[in-house]
């Protein structure tokens, strides 16, 4: 490669970086800001004066105040895989991922991203399709944990399978549990991955709570 295609080729890598930079920026002030007043009190004056940053400069990465509280970044796909592949060694992929991301799901700490998230989410049903993506983001990182665990190839059909398995069933989870009984929510989640190991045509119902 020249010099020029060289040059060229990480002029647009430093560009990537700064941009990556100020999207976590503005997020990680965004989060920091809702967590101590609430998604609702905060602005996006506020949000880029915490962060340093114009509001023409917001709104090159972000349309709306609700898209910089659900973006999501590449150390949210290590995150969640490496709770993923730090599960026990002898639970299934499925197990492992329900388990490693219950915490985050059911009882965020508040004032945190996790919890910012679903309160943007309960409160506001324009982020529908912000939502989805978000879940397909979810489920990318969950193939990467899975896929690490496994030793498989991302994109493998095994892989794949596991990971939407796996959020969908939490998701299922979630609406039945009651977010203030942690006993509960445990059994029912251990009673999700009990069916999935088992399989449906062989399980059979568990004893009423």
């Amino acid at each position: 490669m020249s010099d020029a295609p060289r040059q060229r080729q990480q002029e647009m890598s430093r560009r990537e970086s700064r941009k990556q930079a100020t999207t976590a920026r503005l997020r990680d002030s965004a989060t920091k800001l809702a967590g101590r007043h609430g998604p609702d009190q905060v602005t996006i004056d506020a949000i880029c004066s915490d962060a340093g940053v114009s509001r023409r400069t917001f709104f090159n990465h972000f349309a709306t105040k609700d898209e910089v509280f659900l973006a999501w970044e590449e150390s949210d796909d290590a995150y969640i895989a490496g709770l993923i592949v730090a599960r026990p060694p002898g639970e299934s992929a499925v197990r492992a991922a329900l388990w490693a991301m219950m915490t985050t799901a059911f009882t965020p700490e508040p004032g945190s991203r996790t919890a910012v998230v679903r309160e943007v989410m309960a409160r506001n049903p324009d982020v529908a399709a912000q939502a989805t993506q978000l879940t397909r983001k979810v489920v990318h990182a969950v193939e990467q944990g899975i896929a690490e665990r496994l030793g498989l190839a991302v994109d493998s059909h095994t892989v794949r399978l596991g990971a939407a398995t796996a959020v969908a069933a939490l998701a299922v989870t979630m609406r039945s549990a009651d977010a203030d009984d942690a006993r509960r929510r445990e059994r029912l989640l251990e009673e999700t991955c009990r069916v999935l190991d088992q399989g449906f045509l062989t399980v059979q119902p568990a004893e009423a709570d």
